[in-house]
């Protein structure tokens, strides 16, 4: 193996430098192994049988409106609501129309929801559910 005499070695320095930085910046960003997948179910399953029942899906509802009461009034308004239901559906999920959904209303609504993911009428919602258009608008609901 030849030396570098010491003249290039100081030289080229910056540039292994340069090298070593971005090898450093790609691996970051692009890692070796993807991100360990996570389960949708994860927090709601309480369970763990592999399947969401109207109960599990009422504590983590309860626990999704709660986070979403920012006002601490017991009532979620449309600004609170934003990213979780589009107009259509709060219009949809406010009962009497008050602009405003209560526990009551939002509950009703998942269970609503609940249904219309369970496609085979199981009573149970389970990872296939979970893939269609209204078992992802369910989760949207519980997470």
């Amino acid at each position: 193996m030849t030396r570098l005499p010491r003249r290039a070695a100081i030289a080229l320095a910056p540039a292994f430098l340069l090298a070593a930085s971005l090898g450093s910046a790609l691996a970051a960003k692009h890692p070796a192994s993807p991100p360990p997948h996570t389960d949708p179910m994860d927090g709601i399953d309480t369970d763990n049988d592999g399947t969401i029942s109207l109960d599990e899906a009422n504590v983590a509802a309860a626990a999704k409106f709660d986070s979403l009461d920012t006002t601490l009034d017991g009532k979620l308004d449309r600004a609170e609501m934003k990213g979780v239901l589009t107009p259509a559906a709060f219009r949809e999920a406010d009962a009497n129309g008050d602009k405003l959904l209560s526990k009551e209303d939002f509950m009703a609504y998942v269970a609503k929801r609940y249904k219309a993911a369970d496609t085979d009428h199981d009573d149970k919602i389970d990872a296939a559910e979970l893939k269609t258009p209204a078992g992802k608008a369910l989760l949207v609901l519980l997470k």
